[in-house]
């Protein structure tokens, strides 16, 4: 009879945590952004391409006249192969085993170098928009804000990217 007593008095406080947690819950603010969509809209990522490029313009286009200068060679080899002595086809070979080094030695860290220094400048821009979304959170009294690609369907309302992309488009 105790535990009868017991269990209901259990099972009757239980349901009264519930009711008051069901009271007293509010209704959550969420917004959610397109960080992706952010990044590609934004002013600074045409200057950071814009830079990026001129800072490795000569190293690109060095690598570039060595692909072309070995593509013609191949070209020669296949094209004049027929036509030429041992020591001209061995010459050629040489010559095009030497530009393939040159441009192993040069291609590698270049690419290196510009996915580090893309990556450094990414990283840069990524924590404006970190900035700007913990504001407009701050400022609008958003609970919760979510990555685009959470959301299956979303309002338009609740998208606060545009917000986003004008406040990161003022910053320097």
């Amino acid at each position: 009879m105790f535990k009868q007593s017991l269990a209901k008095t259990a099972l009757v406080f239980m349901a009264g945590l519930m009711m008051v947690g069901t009271a007293s819950a509010k209704e959550m603010k969420i917004g959610l952004v397109d960080v992706q969509e952010i990044v590609a809209k934004l002013p600074q990522t045409t200057s950071i391409q814009n830079s990026l490029k001129t800072e490795f313009e000569g190293r690109i286009a060095e690598v570039q006249k060595l692909e072309k200068d070995i593509a013609f060679n191949q070209e020669k080899l296949k094209r004049d192969g027929a036509t030429m002595n041992d020591q001209q086809k061995k010459t050629l070979q040489a010559e095009m085993e030497k530009q393939m080094r040159s441009y192993e030695q040069l291609a590698r860290p270049l690419d290196e170098d510009y996915r580090k220094r893309q990556g450094e400048e990414r990283n840069k821009l990524m924590g404006l928009v970190k900035t700007a979304i913990d504001s407009i959170a701050k400022k609008d009294n958003y609970d919760l804000i979510l990555n685009a690609q959470a959301g299956v369907f979303v309002k338009p309302e609740y998208d606060i990217s545009e917000a986003v992309i004008a406040q990161v488009s003022k910053a320097k």
